[in-house]
Order: C-alpha cells, then structure tokens, then sequence
C-alpha cells in the first residue's frame, strides 16, 4: 500500500461507521458497502433442510519423542502405557510398524481429541476409544463410557484425521450429530 493509501485507510478508520465504504463499493465490485441502506439477501429458515451438525470438536498434539521415551525406558513402564492405553489390535498394528513410535503417538493425540471432543466426559478408559485402520483411512471405535457419551450427545458420525511430521503427531476429531435425540 503506498503512503496516500495508508492515510486514507487510517482517515476512513476515524471517520464514523455512515461515512465508511468498502473498497469493493468504491470500484463497484462485490456487494454492499458497511453502514449502506441497500438490502442484504438472507436465506429463509423455513426453506433451509436441517441437516448435521458439528456436536464437539477436539484437536491434539503430541510429541513423538515423548513417547518414545516411554517405549525405550524400562519393560515394565512401556508395558503398563501400552496396557493402559492401547487395545491388542492398536498394539499390534503399531509395533508392527517400521517406526511404532510415531504410530503410538499418532493413536494417543486421537484418544485425548476424542476425550476432548466428548467433552471429557467421567469414567472414559483409554481402551474405551481404539483407532482401527483397516483399509484405507483410520477410523475409531468407541465403547464403554465414550460410546455411552457419544449416545448422550446424539453422534451419528465420528471423522477422525491423523498426521505426523518432524517429530509431532497431530490428531482432530469431529463428532456430527445424528440429528435425533436419544
């Protein structure tokens, strides 16, 4: 922006809301200006279908060396994470893997986006939430007090996303709803 632009851009800003225009008015593109009396156009709710809707969002990020660190201390430790944490079939798959370590990390950050999403609800085992891949992308699987929580909100579907790079492990989760109460 050149300096004569700056000064109207800051001019504008003091200026009162009425006086205000957008650019887009200004050249005559794009629709109404701020502050302007013409007519907006809105969509009427009586037309809209309702369809699903986004229940609980979570997002989680770990750090693979964490766990790593947990899988190369003593037996006993890695053995009583795994346990607590991991079903057999999520246990399988990741040690089956070249580098288990990120995959471990990956199904962990799941697991608190999935708690998170849920809205933390009590009684939630970490054994409870199992991300299975079986072909294609990696799904999860609910049971106990998580599936009991999903009931209580209503949740028709369950997207999950996983990702990892440069040492982190990143994991979302969406929980749309069914649109029926239970």
């Amino acid at each position: 922006m050149t300096g004569r632009g700056v000064k109207r851009a800051r001019a504008a800003a003091r200026s009162s809301p009425a006086k205000r225009t957008s650019s887009a008015a200004q050249t005559g593109r794009g629709g109404p200006a701020r502050g302007s009396s013409a007519p907006r156009r809105r969509a009427s709710s009586s037309r809209m279908e309702p369809g699903p809707a986004v229940v609980g969002f979570g997002l989680d990020v770990v750090a693979v060396a964490r766990i790593a660190r947990i899988l190369e201390g003593g037996a006993g430790t890695a053995r009583r994470f795994l346990t607590r944490c991991f079903t057999e079939r999520e246990q399988l798959y990741c040690d089956g893997c070249r580098d288990r370590a990120t995959r471990y990390a990956a199904r962990f950050a799941a697991k608190e986006a999935t708690v998170k999403a849920l809205g933390a609800p009590p009684g939630v085992r970490w054994t409870d939430i199992e991300v299975v891949r079986d072909e294609g992308a990696p799904r999860l699987v609910l049971s106990g007090a998580a599936q009991e929580a999903c009931a209580l909100r209503s949740v028709g579907r369950i997207h999950l996303s996983l990702t990892h790079d440069a040492g982190i492990a990143v994991a979302g989760v969406v929980l749309e709803g069914s649109g029926r109460r239970p």
